[in-house]
Formats: C-alpha cells, sequence, structure tokens
C-alpha cells in the first residue's frame, strides 16, 4: 500500500477504483484498492493510494481473467475491514468520482455495513456520466473505450490505481471541454442526480408475511419458487437460491442465483409475486 499525508481542503478531489470477485455487493468482496487525489482546479496530483485486499473468498478464475488478481497476490494483504479504514482515512470529507460510481459505493457501503464502521458522506462524482456531457460521438463510454478514443496515456485497464488515474485525465479532459464553468458541486448534481451514500442500505430489512420464505431459504441455504413480472410486464417462473436482500434508492431487492438463467441476478422485492417454498 502507498499512501501520503493527505490535505483537508474541498480543492482536492479523489478518483477511486475498486477491482472485486464479481458484480455484487455482500456476496463479492474488495480484491484491490486503488485512488488518485488531484488539484480540481488544474489536474495536479496531490497523492495516490494502492492496497491489495484479502477477500477471505477464493477470487473466480472468470474475474481473474479480467483484472489478472490472483489468490497469491492478495494472500498477505490487509483484510477487507482493515483495507477499508485506511482507505476512508485516506479519503477524508473530500469529494469522491469513479467511473460507474454507483457499482463502487455499493461495495464500499457493503464493507461498512459488515464491519459496523461510520459511513462517509462525501460528494459523489460519476466520470462515466460526466464524459456523456462532453463526448457525444464516442463508440461507448466504458473507461477503456473512452482512454482509446480520446488518447488517454494509460499503464493498463481493470487495475485499481491504473484506473483511478484515467478517471482523473478523464476528469481534466471533461473540465476543459466545460471551460471550468461548472463547480464540483454542479457536476456532482448533474452526474449523480443527488446520490448518496444514505441512499445504500444494507442492514436488515423487515419482509412482509408472504415474502418472508425468501429470508427462510437464506438462513437455511436453501432455493424457493418465485413468480416474478420483469420490467416490460412478463411473468415468469423461476427457481432461485437467495443470497441477501437490500435497498437501494428506495427499491428493496434480492440477490439470487437463479436455476432458469444459471448465473446471479437481481430481482426487484415488489416485482416478486409469489414465493413458494421448496
Amino acid at each position: 500500500m502507498t499512501q501520503d499525508a493527505r490535505p483537508t481542503t474541498h480543492d482536492a478531489l479523489i478518483a477511486f477504483d475498486f477491482e472485486t470477485t464479481g458484480l455484487y455487493p455482500i456476496k463479492d468482496k474488495i480484491v484491490e484498492i486503488g485512488a488518485v487525489r488531484f488539484n480540481a482546479g488544474d489536474g495536479t496530483v496531490i497523492d495516490t493510494f494502492n492496497s491489495f485486499v484479502n477477500p477471505g473468498i477464493p477470487i473466480p478464475q472468470v474475474v481473474i481473467n479480467i483484472h489478472g488478481i490472483t489468490d497469491e497476490m492478495v494472500k498477505n494483504a490487509p483484510y477487507e475491514k482493515d483495507a477499508m479504514l485506511s482507505f476512508l482515512d485516506y479519503i477524508g470529507d473530500a469529494p469522491l468520482m469513479a467511473h460507474n460510481v454507483s457499482f463502487d459505493v455499493g461495495f464500499l457501503m457493503a464493507a461498512v455495513s459488515i464491519y459496523k464502521i461510520k459511513p462517509p458522506a462525501n460528494l459523489l462524482i460519476d466520470s462515466c456520466e460526466l464524459s456523456r456531457m462532453c463526448f457525444k460521438n464516442v463508440e461507448n463510454h466504458k473507461l477503456s473505450t473512452l482512454g482509446k478514443s480520446l488518447n488517454i496515456e494509460q499503464s493498463g485497464y481493470h487495475r485499481a490505481l491504473a484506473d483511478a488515474v484515467v478517471v482523473m485525465k478523464l476528469y481534466n479532459m471533461c473540465l476543459e471541454r466545460l471551460e471550468n464553468k461548472m463547480t464540483v458541486q454542479d457536476i456532482a448534481s448533474r452526474t449523480t442526480s443527488g446520490l448518496k451514500f444514505s441512499d445504500y442500505v444494507f442492514d436488515k430489512i423487515e419482509l412482509p408475511d408472504d415474502k418472508i420464505g425468501l429470508k427462510q431459504a437464506i438462513d437455511k441455504g436453501q432455493s424457493v419458487g418465485i413468480k416474478y413480472r420483469n420490467n416490460k410486464g412478463d411473468e415468469s417462473q423461476r427457481e432461485i437460491t437467495p443470497f441477501n436482500i437490500y435497498s437501494f434508492l428506495g427499491k428493496t431487492y434480492v440477490s439470487a442465483y437463479c436455476h432458469h438463467c444459471s448465473e446471479d441476478r437481481q430481482f426487484r422485492l415488489d416485482r416478486i409475486y409469489e414465493v413458494s417454498i421448496k
């Protein structure tokens, strides 16, 4: 881990990135944290933070194929709680920015909930949405695509510090397009619609009586049958093995392995209209 003394000024902005064992907070874990603090006005780098994280679970090969981080690389790294405490100490109250920031914040808040850490309240910026404002003629707004399309110098992708540095450089290019007419607060409001850490709730969720079987299935590691209505109104019957229930932006979700799709899925609780215990 590398870490330097941090300033307390709000002139500083922190670009950060997490590499993880998968896509779902609570079930999956962080394996690497990278961040770069820089001056929000002129883009000058102030310091960096980089740490592997021992997730306490095996890293799936399909994920290793993406970021290249193996069990051997993280075996002597700090566990998630200690790594998160170090990261939270590093960021202080500086505004935070990530590409698709809701993903990274979900993992941060899952760790905060699991380890009973005081949650942060930093301003949040989404560099993906910022890029949509400033660069409308690119193939897509994936970080790797933007880096190549905009000729952003980088040392690689899908590694935490390298991606954080690309996010910083992307922000600086966007700021030039905006002619410095927007403040950090303006950019945060435009790119996240006021997203806050408190929008994520991973604590105990009270279920209605007709869906209590989901909680029982989680406790026992069992499967349940559900009838589900998707966002198009299509109805289907599925067998799922739920492993987590959480709330996000006012909606409650069930994380589960879907036996119909043979993969992990997220199901809106209000779209599950029948639960049958196997």
